[in-house]
């Protein structure tokens, strides 16, 4: 599933709307983003294309603090994994 690309959805309450897709990377607990191991419940990817640039990151990396920061720098992301849905093909 590596280099999948994927649906972001907004990580806010009610959990609906398309906030980016994204490339899956890994669910590997232990792997890291900006040095933090991401967990049990995140998803490691990169944002390809925001749909909701303003979306905050769940857990902010260095100098990104949204999800259009995030595309801008290029920089992996953990989002939460209930919130990745993956593209019918």
């Amino acid at each position: 599933m590596v280099s999948t690309t994927i649906i972001l959805i907004t990580a806010k309450y009610p959990n609906k709307e398309t906030a980016a897709y994204a490339t899956y990377l890994s669910s590997n607990p232990r792997d890291k983003v900006d040095g933090v191991e991401i967990g049990n419940e995140f998803t490691k990817v990169v944002v390809n294309h925001p749909l909701k640039e303003d979306e905050e990151l769940v857990r902010p990396v260095k100098h990104c603090k949204t999800i259009g920061d995030a595309h801008y720098e290029g920089m992996s992301i953990a989002w939460p994994s209930f919130c990745v849905q993956k593209i019918n093909s």
